[in-house]
């Protein structure tokens, strides 16, 4: 009888084992997932703001312009209020001045009103926050720069 008991304890081990390793496995295999608090981000921004501007930009001031670049990044389908799920997997690639146009745009529909370059200003700060918490991964290289190394690559080399 005993046989049995010790029989039984085994396979639960091993259905166990298995059940934890692939859940553990799988989750290992998903990016990690960056949480965007805009509490912390405002006081991360408003922090590292230069003084003179922090003497012209209240906190609200500094909200209004990170919530709209978060309808952005949601428009774009690389943000989502809800999980990291609802966000799409693929590439997006925007030029580099469409986010603050699009922040500006969104602001003055809002009726706030803040100088072009204080919005740049808030919005790089922003970046350093995304850096911060884990959201901003390595850059990706483009078709353009793969082509302009395969020329260099072509040509020869001018001190030999």
């Amino acid at each position: 009888m005993w046989i049995w008991v010790l029989l039984a304890a085994v396979v639960c081990f091993v259905i166990a084992a298995v059940t934890i390793g692939g859940v553990t496995g799988n989750l290992a295999a998903r990016p990690r997932r960056s949480v965007y608090d805009i509490d912390e981000a405002v006081d991360f921004v408003a922090d590292r703001l230069p003084d003179e501007l922090t003497a012209e930009l209240s906190y609200d001031d500094v909200r209004a312009v990170l919530l709209a670049h978060c309808d952005y990044l949601e428009s774009k389908g690389v943000a989502s209020e809800k999980a990291a799920d609802d966000i799409g997997a693929g590439l997006v690639v925007v030029p580099d001045d469409e986010p603050v146009a699009w922040v500006l745009g969104r602001l003055e529909e809002l009726g706030v009103e803040i100088a072009d370059a204080d919005v740049v200003t808030v919005l790089d700060a922003e970046e350093r926050y995304y850096e911060a918490i884990g959201a901003i991964g390595p850059r990706v290289t483009g078709p353009d720069e793969l082509d302009v190394a395969a020329d260099d690559a072509s040509r020869p080399d001018p001190e030999v």
